[in-house]
């Protein structure tokens, strides 16, 4: 099955992959989207859940997109603005502590793509929810914080 998704995707046969996908779990799909883009380390594995998503709407295809795009795909210049910009539409859908920890993984990385005014009211926002949360717990407010 992996084999004939990955010429659908080649050849852009989407309504025929979002059919094999509907025959299948949410862990199989997962499964085999992530080993597609591994595999191939192709922009059009990403091209099928962005257009499953304008499809469905469906925050687990949201969230593949996250992943395929921080981890197999993370090579491709913008890729991580692009996860985050995902990242921010998965809040619009479900506004929970995992989703806003997503968000401070952008402030902690080299390219820092959360600004510290972001970081500091993501932090709060999650501490007011739990607050031994460890993510949350490292954000450092600076002395001269206007937060």
């Amino acid at each position: 099955m992996i084999d004939s998704v990955r010429l659908k995707l080649q050849q852009g046969q989407y309504t025929e992959v979002e059919e094999i996908c509907k025959e299948m779990n949410l862990l199989d799909f997962r499964d085999v989207f992530m080993n597609i883009a591994y595999e191939t380390e192709s922009i059009n594995v990403y091209g099928f859940i962005v257009y499953m998503i304008r499809s469905e709407g469906n925050k687990e295809w949201i969230k593949l997109a996250i992943d395929i795009l921080l981890n197999s795909l993370c090579f491709i210049e913008g890729a991580y603005s692009l996860a985050l910009f995902h990242v921010r539409e998965l809040l619009k859908i479900d506004r929970n502590v995992e989703n806003l920890e997503r968000i401070l993984f952008f402030y902690n990385i080299p390219e820092k793509l959360v600004d510290d005014i972001e970081a500091y009211k993501i932090a709060e926002e999650i501490l007011a929810i739990d607050a031994d949360n460890v993510v949350a717990l490292k954000i450092k407010y600076p002395a001269n914080s206007f937060v």
